[in-house]
């Protein structure tokens, strides 16, 4: 077999029966695995290879980019989950007689078992909180405080600690952009009563474990 071929037997049906799909010419497609950049043929989703191509660089890849193999010249190769040009998601590298199997996130092996996108590690005077997850290529998170629908009411001594990223402001949302993941936040403030008679201290601390834009709103 070519090493620098790798054409399971599930995409060769697939070929046979969508040819006219995948070799439509989508070069305005870009592939971020540098050994494959050359050429590319076959799904487009936002300016970045998604869904079944074939893309053709210092050696050649048949398959899927969210779902595929890929094989290294020198007979090493990677099968498993695809996101935007890196390993990601459960999957399997093989490099000689080594065999790595589990889970990857952002082209970085995590562990044997699956990471959760999120954890929420410190919940304190939070009546709820929801974090919920959109795709996108430009990964940030959004944060917004609310009392009874109000953001950011009756709020004083705001503190944002985090280890990496840049913090901006939108509007009544709180955000951080230029991300490496995992990414650890703690909040925390202070808040008056309904009466403010009182200030309560309010904490929540969570970990961001995946890339994506995510919008997290806080209930006080």
């Amino acid at each position: 077999m070519n090493k620098n071929v790798f054409l399971s037997g599930s995409l060769a049906v697939f070929l046979l029966f969508s040819g006219n799909y995948v070799n439509a010419q989508t070069s305005e497609c870009k592939v971020k695995i540098p050994a494959i950049s050359g050429t590319y043929s076959g799904g487009c989703k936002n300016g970045l290879a998604d869904g079944m191509g074939i893309a053709q660089g210092v050696v050649l890849y048949n398959g899927q980019f969210r779902e595929g193999t890929y094989t290294w010249a020198g007979g090493n190769y990677y099968e498993g989950s695809w996101r935007y040009g890196l390993k990601d998601g459960k999957g399997k590298l093989v490099s000689g007689d080594s065999t790595v199997s589990g889970y990857w996130r952002a082209g970085t092996f995590v562990g044997k078992t699956a990471v959760p996108s999120y954890k929420v590690t410190r919940s304190l005077s939070v009546i709820r909180s929801t974090i919920i997850k959109s795709d996108c290529a430009d990964n940030q998170i959004k944060m917004q405080f609310l009392r009874a629908g109000v953001a950011n009411a009756a709020m004083s001594g705001f503190t944002l600690a985090y280890t990496s990223g840049n913090e901006f402001r939108a509007g009544s949302y709180i955000g951080l952009n230029n991300l490496e993941f995992p990414v650890d936040i703690k909040v925390t403030f202070n808040a008056y009563n309904y009466f403010r008679t009182a200030q309560y201290e309010v904490i929540f601390e969570f970990t961001i474990n995946e890339p994506g834009c995510w919008n997290i709103n806080v209930s006080y």
